[in-house]
């Protein structure tokens, strides 16, 4: 009997997720913030190519959400993270030799299809873990993510100037940390829906197969399109919003100093944050979050020094507080746990789909100086599809409880 108890497989520890999400975003920090940059500088492209590159980038991250949580949920989670870790490690190192164009835009979308498949795994990990409540796990997911950024988007600013091929050797060492944290800490069984808390529904006896349906209710379709246009609009923070600050006078420096700051405001505030969301429904939060996000895109509009530019992206820091770690979560606790790959492959797409769209719309405005409409039109687009989830919620509430 003692040695069954020392034979028996252990679940996955938080602090290794968590360790692993702050790899991951580290070492992805210290690529995206200079996509544009590298491409339209030394690479002599146009804004729009530019565009057309990362958007073709996130839609192959889109594909890899989709995958990801079908191998979750119908295969084998560790050994889909395993030969994910792979195929980002090995896409990345080729970066530090082969950046020249085009061979740097496939090896950009081969990372990218592998991030999309290890964004969904580890979010379905994340709902797995026993003993912890979601949300609290993804909100910590959230700060250690944002403690990456502040480390890579660090390195880019400082290190930017000595070439690419350093940042990308400082990506891979990153990179192969991460592998070696996935090979040795996630061979652990996955919860499935015997390991979940009982409840009146979970005793019925439903078949497996039944359960197997992901279904897209009208809440999940509107959370979708929330996140499509969320991260639409937060990709003009991660494309053109460094050549604009550019265009106004400020050196790179103060772009990588922008995003330390939106780092260290995220993790220092973030607890604060989840402990008032925490106490309130998902959709509260995730509302107040999403109108508080689009108006610092209309504050955007009058922005011209670095300082107005600051206060500008605390103001979209604070709304993604309180969105963006509790969508995962909400879409986790309205979903059956024997979907939870494909639902979290469903939000990973949905963030991806934006990040598909946001490129290219905003490199088009970029290419023809239209950055006021830009900003304009984000910001109106948020404002309406949060008015959908809020008329979507409301016609729910007449018919049953929403979380």
């Amino acid at each position: 009997m003692h040695s069954d108890l020392i034979n028996k497989p252990r679940p996955l520890n938080e602090k290794w997720l968590l360790l692993g999400t702050l790899l991951s975003s580290t070492g992805n920090s210290m690529i995206w913030p200079v996509m544009t940059l590298y491409m339209t500088g030394a690479l002599n492209q146009s804004f729009t190519t530019a565009g057309i590159v990362l958007m073709i980038g996130a839609a192959l991250s889109m594909f890899g959400s989709y995958v990801g949580g079908k191998l979750f949920d119908h295969w084998r989670p560790y050994q889909a993270m395993v030969m994910t870790g792979v195929i980002i490690f090995l896409a990345i190192f080729s970066l530090i030799f082969w950046n020249h164009w085009p061979v740097f835009a496939i090896l950009v979308w081969i990372a990218n299809f592998g991030m999309g498949i290890e964004q969904t795994l580890v979010n379905s990990f994340a709902t797995t873990l026993p003993g912890h409540k979601t949300r609290v796990i993804f909100n910590n997911m959230y700060i250690f993510l944002n403690i990456g950024v502040v480390l890579g988007t660090l390195a880019v600013g400082y290190l930017f100037d000595y070439g690419f091929s350093l940042l990308m050797v400082i990506s891979t060492m990153i990179y192969f940390c991460l592998l070696l944290v996935i090979v040795t800490k996630f061979n652990v069984p996955v919860a499935t829906t015997e390991n979940v808390s009982s409840s009146v529904d979970q005793q019925i006896n439903v078949s497996r197969d039944s359960l197997q349906k992901f279904r897209l209710t009208p809440v999940l379709t509107a959370i979708g399109a929330l996140l499509f246009i969320t991260y639409l609009s937060y990709m003009l923070w991660e494309t053109v919003m460094a050549p604009h600050m550019k265009t106004l006078g400020m050196p790179t420096r103060n772009y990588a100093d922008l995003w330390m700051i939106n780092g260290v405001t995220i993790i220092v505030l973030q607890k604060f944050v989840s402990n008032w969301a925490n106490k309130h429904p998902y959709h509260v939060s995730v509302i107040l979050g999403s109108v508080i996000f689009a108006s610092s895109f209309f504050f955007l509009i009058f922005v011209t020094e670095f300082w107005q530019i600051v206060l500008v992206f605390e103001l979209l820091t604070i709304g993604e507080m309180l969105q963006s770690p509790q969508v995962p979560a909400w879409v986790a606790q309205i979903t059956p746990k024997s979907v939870a790959g494909q639902a979290q492959g469903f939000v990973s797409m949905m963030i991806s789909s934006g990040r598909v769209i946001g490129p290219i719309y905003s490199g088009i405005m970029m290419d023809h100086g239209w950055m006021k409409i830009l900003f304009f039109s984000v910001f109106i687009l948020m404002i309406l599809v949060t008015a959908l989830l809020s008329l979507t919620l409301a016609r729910r509430v007449d018919k049953n409880t929403v979380a």
